[in-house]
């Protein structure tokens, strides 16, 4: 037998055909260990081309099993071995890559830098269409950052890139993107010009999501205008388009801001009614998050419009929500918030079984603290109710819990027990609501 030639590539690319074969079936463990022998293989034949291809995959397979952190490494790892070869639209893809990583965990600095460096890649290709959406991904980011400066030269260069014939999508997309950077300084009959241009480019385009979202840029400065009517007007076709197209969560997003316009008309209970289909589309889509953050704006909207039974079916909703994520410290939180808002209510067994709710499952995942202020708050909703030996007992349990943990809430509940008294007296309770986690 003679020996192995470290430079023939054939077995390394036959690995890297497995490694991609296995991503396709769903296979990523068996993705990953082809691609690690494939890359030992191209480096060792100093094959940079094939080994950058060999660090891709590795990344994809990382990202699946939700290794950021090694994936980055490894992207990091293949741009210079893209750069070396002049492959610049493989080094674009691979800043591509590293942007969207970024946002993905919320590295707004990190997508930032990204997105420079994949700005500065596109611009060795001849790809315009390319470079413009690099110069747009960064400009939203940016303009996150609070950089509206930044944003508007990134959004300047992008409609230069496509000051061509046919390019009217993607010149519509930008200039929607610069009615957002006048939003934000408050320049609002700049904001509306940019919006109509971007919906004139949308038309002759002839794309309809364009238009769509043209239009809800429209809606959406007039309604920071203050014309609340054509501004629902335009939303209104807006949501016509959204149903149309089956986007969900651009429905949802439409949904509240039609509500926001009806609430300043005085519409309260047309707006509730948005507001109610925004929560039913999102839960439908599975959008747990989104559910919640829907039922918290409910919670606040029924506040503000004195709508007691808005806001109470809404904190109740929200605790089924927050059991559909998983998420067992939010589940609890949520019976918390909602405990207090019946204990405001005056439905005390109501209350009670909430923050008991929220009780059993604190302890159950060790939260002390959290269990001691819930059994607290409960202690007060028993002595209100009359139950007052249950109610001082927890009361007591509770406080010296908070003592032991060196809780700023147990100089809280110690003067709750004083003004009830050696005796148990509830006649000086106060209100039920406004105890321990106030």
């Amino acid at each position: 037998m003679g020996d192995v030639d470290p430079t023939n590539t054939g077995p390394a690319a036959k690995q890297l055909h497995a490694a991609l074969t296995a991503l396709q079936q769903n296979h990523p463990d068996a993705a990953r260990a082809a691609a690690e022998e494939a890359l030992e293989g191209f480096s060792t034949a100093n094959d940079r081309t094939g080994a950058a291809a060999a660090h891709q995959v590795l990344a994809i397979t990382h990202i699946m099993a939700g290794r950021v952190e090694h994936a980055l490494a490894h992207i990091d790892a293949a741009i210079p071995l893209r750069e070396a070869t002049g492959d610049w639209e493989g080094v674009a893809s691979l800043w591509q890559e590293r942007f969207e990583l970024c946002v993905r965990i919320g590295d707004l600095a990190g997508a930032r830098a990204a997105g420079e460096q994949h700005v500065g890649a596109a611009e060795q290709t001849s790809d315009k269409d390319a470079l413009a959406h690099a110069l747009h991904q960064l400009a939203q980011v940016v303009l996150q950052l609070g950089d509206d400066v930044a944003a508007e030269t990134h959004v300047q260069r992008g409609l230069w890139a496509l000051d061509v014939p046919g390019a009217e999508r993607g010149r519509s997309a930008l200039q929607l993107l610069f009615a957002t950077v006048w939003m934000q300084r408050k320049d609002f009959d700049r904001a509306l010009s940019h919006a109509k241009q971007g919906l004139d480019l949308a038309r002759q385009a002839k794309n309809r999501q364009a238009e769509v979202d043209a239009l809800q840029h429209i809606g959406t400065v007039q309604a920071l205008m203050g014309q609340y009517h054509t501004a629902r007007k335009v939303l209104e076709e807006v949501l016509v388009g959204r149903e149309l197209m089956k986007d969900v969560e651009g429905r949802a997003n439409v949904l509240r801001e039609l509500a926001g316009v009806e609430f300043s008309l005085g519409l309260a209970e047309d707006a509730f009614e948005r507001l109610d289909y925004a929560v039913r589309t999102l839960r439908d889509a599975e959008n747990w998050i989104g559910e919640i953050t829907m039922l918290q704006l409910v919670q606040a909207m029924g506040d503000e419009h004195d709508q007691p039974d808005k806001a109470l079916g809404a904190a109740k909703a929200l605790v089924a929500a927050a059991g559909r994520t998983g998420d067992r410290e939010a589940e609890a939180a949520a019976h918390f918030a909602l405990a207090t808002r019946l204990a405001g209510n005056a439905d005390l067994l109501g209350a009670k079984l909430a923050f008991e709710s929220a009780r059993d499952i604190q302890q159950g995942l060790g939260l002390s603290h959290e269990a001691a202020v819930s059994a607290g708050m409960m202690g007060q909703v028993l002595v209100a109710a009359g139950e007052t030996d249950e109610g001082l007992a927890l009361l007591r349990g509770s406080l010296a819990q908070l003592d032991a943990l060196g809780s700023e809430a147990a100089d809280t509940v110690r003067e709750i027990l004083q003004e009830l008294g050696p005796s148990g007296d509830a006649s000086g309770q106060g209100d039920p609501s406004g105890g321990v986690g106030a």
